[in-house]
C-alpha cells in the first residue's frame, strides 16, 4: 500500500490490518472486503479517475509519517 501510494498511484483498500492508520479510518478510499463494493468502487474510481485520485493521502505527509528513516527511529527507540 504505502509504495503504490508513494508512487503516486491511487488505489482502493480493503479497511483491514493497519490500511486504515494509513489512509484515515473515515476514507473513501477504503471499502469492506466484499466483491460488490470493490466492484461499485472500481467502477467509481474509473469513471473519475482525477477526482478518485483526490481522495488518496497526501504523500508529504505519507513519509512524515511511513518514511524509512521515521520506521527506523521508532524500531531504534522501541528497542533502547
Amino acid at each position: 500500500v504505502l509504495e503504490t501510494l508513494a508512487a503516486g498511484k491511487s488505489m482502493i483498500a480493503t479497511g483491514v490490518g493497519g490500511i486504515p492508520e494509513i489512509f484515515g479510518a473515515g476514507s473513501p478510499a477504503l471499502i469492506r472486503p466484499d466483491p460488490r463494493e470493490l466492484a461499485d468502487k472500481m467502477s467509481a474510481a474509473l469513471a473519475d479517475p482525477n477526482a478518485y485520485g483526490g481522495l488518496m493521502p497526501d504523500t508529504a505527509d505519507l513519509k512524515a509519517r511511513f518514511g524509512a528513516d521515521v520506521m527506523a527511529a521508532a524500531i531504534e527507540t522501541a528497542y533502547f
